[in-house]
């Protein structure tokens, strides 16, 4: 990994949120990041040849309270939100119909949430007796049958998130970043969650690292925790400086 990192001079940084560069919390608004995790994410923004992106499936605002890095660029509804962005008004109005079945349908289980965050529906489960496959039934119905093709379903951990067409996902939205850059640009994309697996997939000359212990996952390289990640990225902002310096007593 030190040769690849090595071997360019630019870099594209995308950093899923929850379970990446925080711990997963059963509140998530209980979550802060790390000041050693701030720290760094600030050194590796400064850097000329470094693009720092944090891609999640919060909502943008969301990401603003809780970052607040310069430099790093944040990217809210797994990487669609940025300034600016809106739905059309038929998916809008879509999202509104199927809150509306969520709410008539969902089994009254205890652990189970509908968290609404405007352009996209989350059914949380992670504190729900098992099992719930009641819910994920509900839920796929009113994804694939009742709102198909308006709405499409997206399976992480301990939810499903009913979203808009226009909301793609992580691996368009990193592909669509990397078409901006120079052709040399090394990406690197770090996550947890089934939603960064299609960012892994499109990765075949960048960097995908899984952080936790899922054998199945498509990325390449693996780090066990949020704590791992942190050094990741201490070693990955060595490197950047090591060949900066070079670079200048170089020239």
């Amino acid at each position: 990994m030190v040769r690849r990192l090595q071997a360019t001079n630019r870099w594209l940084l995308l950093l899923d949120f929850d379970g990446t560069l925080v711990p997963v919390n059963d509140d998530p608004d209980e979550v802060s990041l790390d000041p050693l995790a701030r720290r760094v994410l600030r050194r590796l923004a400064r850097h000329r040849g470094s693009d720092v992106y944090i891609m999640s499936g919060r909502r943008l605002a969301d990401l603003r309270r809780r970052v607040k890095i310069p430099g790093v660029r944040l990217l809210g509804l797994h990487g669609w939100e940025r300034p600016g962005a809106t739905l059309p008004p038929d998916q809008k109005r879509l999202l509104r119909q199927a809150k509306h079945w969520l709410a008539r349908w969902l089994p009254a289980l205890p652990g189970i949430e509908v968290e609404d965050k405007g352009y996209a529906l989350a059914v949380h489960y992670r504190g729900a007796p098992l099992p719930v496959a009641r819910v994920a039934g509900l839920v796929m119905l009113i994804a694939r049958d009742l709102f198909r093709p308006g709405l499409h379903l997206l399976k992480g951990k301990q939810i499903w998130e009913l979203l808009p067409r226009a909301i793609v996902g992580k691996g368009l939205a990193t592909q669509g970043l990397l078409q901006g850059l120079p052709a040399d640009t090394l990406p690197i994309f770090v996550g947890d969650d089934t939603s960064d697996e299609s960012a892994f997939a499109i990765l075949q000359h960048g960097l995908a690292v899984h952080v936790g212990t899922n054998a199945k996952t498509k990325a390449t390289f693996c780090l066990r925790d949020p704590g791992e990640v942190r050094e990741f990225l201490e070693r990955l902002e060595a490197v950047i400086s090591c060949k900066e310096s070079s670079a200048h007593s170089n020239s």
